[in-house]
């Protein structure tokens, strides 16, 4: 799969993120997820450092989970304390959903990385979608690493004037946060200023239709990725509407 249209990586998504929302049960999901990360593989992606990255949210996730198993009524009673049920296997099987759910959308996110921003734009283009939006899409795409790294340097920042995030408790690290973000917030909110500058200087808009060096075009492969994808799709999702 590698060397694919971008706009047959824009189907996949779409198609792989479709049948994780209207899928709800766990296993179905986990083939969903597997097969997600079996096409990361072909497309060698290294999918287990961009995990490593999210470890820090598995306390989150692992607290989110047990809510869901505490509030989601039904099932066998597997553990109960002083009459209140917590883990119940309904509420396991909603818990594991979700889970696999996120995972899902998640790993078909990266498919985007196998592709430059430019590409991306160029295929909306292509797909008849307006100018304006495709290149929304871009400058978004351009301002997340920009944002991550305005976040790291603050942080460094901070941390040079003595301020150990380790030791702050809670209740002042709430209050660590919101002075954070102000001046971040200023950051990012200069660095747009100066992009859109850039973009009037360019006369962005001037004219109404605008002519690329390049052209997309499909191959056989993409044409097979696509159908694969969108019958794949459609007949599991008209076999849980029908069952």
């Amino acid at each position: 799969m590698t060397g694919l249209d971008p706009r047959t990586k824009i189907v996949m998504i779409i198609c792989l993120s479709t049948l994780a929302v209207f899928l709800n049960e766990p296993w179905p999901l986990l083939l969903l997820f597997i097969l997600t990360l079996v096409i990361l593989l072909i497309m060698r992606i290294n999918f287990f450092r961009i995990i490593m990255r999210f470890k820090k949210l598995l306390p989150l996730l692992l607290l989110m989970l047990i809510i869901q198993s505490v509030f989601s009524a039904g099932g066998d009673v597997l553990l109960s304390f002083q009459g209140v049920n917590i883990l119940t296997t309904n509420g396991i099987n909603t818990s594991l959903c979700i889970l696999f759910r996120l995972l899902t959308f998640f790993s078909s996110a990266m498919i985007i990385m196998t592709s430059h921003s430019r590409d991306y734009v160029l295929a909306l283009v292509q797909l008849k979608i307006p100018y304006e939006i495709a290149f929304m899409v871009l400058v978004s795409l351009r301002f997340l690493p920009v944002f991550i790294e305005e976040i790291k340097d603050t942080l460094v920042a901070m941390q040079l004037r003595g301020v150990d995030l380790q030791r702050i408790p809670w209740r002042h690290k709430i209050k660590f946060y919101t002075h954070l973000f102000a001046p971040l917030l200023s950051r990012v909110m200069l660095k747009a200023h100066q992009l859109a500058i850039a973009m009037e200087a360019r006369a962005f808009r001037v004219y109404r239709r605008r002519t690329y060096l390049r052209l997309l075009h499909y191959s056989a492969k993409d044409y097979v990725a696509m159908v694969f994808f969108i019958t794949a799709t459609i007949a599991v999702l008209a076999r849980d509407f029908l069952y």
